[in-house]
């Protein structure tokens, strides 16, 4: 990124990062911020610049990255409602939040050394699209990575939209095939009938087969049912590993259950597994603060 002016590191809005993040019509927008400037193009984003035969050419100027990153934010598909979600408003409670949030970090750090994603696991509210979605937002604006984000039951219902518009669900799932980035949400959230695994199945495969691909994932289901769950088990009348049994006698499903063992081992070969434990923090947070009850009409 390019260096603040001093106007921008005592800015108020953008607190030195000279662009702003906001919610517009239900997706995240970023722009400059007025304190945005540059003193080599004077903001205008490119340069002539003379060669030595003294011949000028306009050039861009290395301010135009921010530009261009922004650009890509915006193209991402982040929900609006996540604008001021980032690595410093996590606040983890318990190790497994904390040792999450330090992988998380780990990864932008390391981006595409290991060519792997990761896979946030985890009961509801505890910080998995958060964590992911500071992710793609810091390898967006650090790293300039094309990135695309997806709430996997949004694109089911997208698909079938596009249906009734004559569009194929090649056309509209293409966007999250090609994205060198792409953030899954909620995979596995739904129904899961044999049309949404072979959506699924389209996209992981495609992204499986690609080197050049990284894919993160947020789901509510575990590799694995949870060891107090697994010793309760009578294995000498039942097949405990089966989905059936697991569904029915423990009233859990794993995560390869509800997609199938293909998917499910691509996705593990794809991604490292991230496990988050603990209290759903937005139940805390309104245990805390009880909303008022509303006052009665007389």
């Amino acid at each position: 990124m390019i260096q603040a002016n001093p106007q921008s590191q005592s800015c108020s809005k953008c607190r030195g990062c000279q662009y702003l993040l906001t919610n517009v019509k239900g997706l995240l927008f970023g722009e400059h911020c007025s304190c945005f400037s540059c003193d080599v193009c004077g903001g205008r984003g490119q340069i002539f610049e003379e060669d030595a035969s003294g011949v000028s050419t306009l050039k861009e100027c290395s301010c135009a990255v921010l530009t261009q990153r922004l650009a890509k934010l915006n193209a991402a598909g982040i929900p609006g409602k996540f604008a001021g979600t980032q690595f410093e408003t996590f606040n983890p409670v318990g190790d497994s939040q904390k040792q999450a949030k330090s992988r998380a970090r780990d990864f932008v750090r390391d981006f595409g050394k290991t060519g792997q994603g990761l896979m946030f696991m985890g009961r509801p509210g505890l910080g998995k699209t958060h964590l992911a979605i500071s992710v793609i937002k810091a390898l967006i604006l650090e790293w300039g990575a094309d990135c695309k984000f997806i709430d996997f039951f949004q694109l089911l219902s997208d698909i079938r939209y596009g249906y009734s518009q004559d569009l194929s669900e090649q056309a509209i799932i293409h966007p999250y095939v090609q994205a060198q980035v792409l953030v899954i949400d909620e995979l596995a959230k739904g129904r899961n009938t044999e049309w949404e695994l072979t959506m699924l199945d389209q996209i992981i495969s495609s992204r499986y087969n690609a080197a050049d691909k990284i894919t993160l994932v947020t789901t509510n289901y575990m590799d694995v049912p949870t060891e107090p769950e697994r010793q309760t088990n009578d294995s000498k009348f039942a097949d405990t590993q089966s989905s059936a049994y697991r569904k029915n006698a423990v009233g859990e499903e794993t995560l390869q259950d509800k997609v199938g063992e293909r998917i499910f081992s691509r996705l593990v070969e794809m991604c490292q597994i991230v496990k988050l434990q603990g209290q759903d923090y937005r139940q805390e947070v309104l245990a805390q603060y009880p909303i008022a009850p509303k006052s009665r009409k007389r």
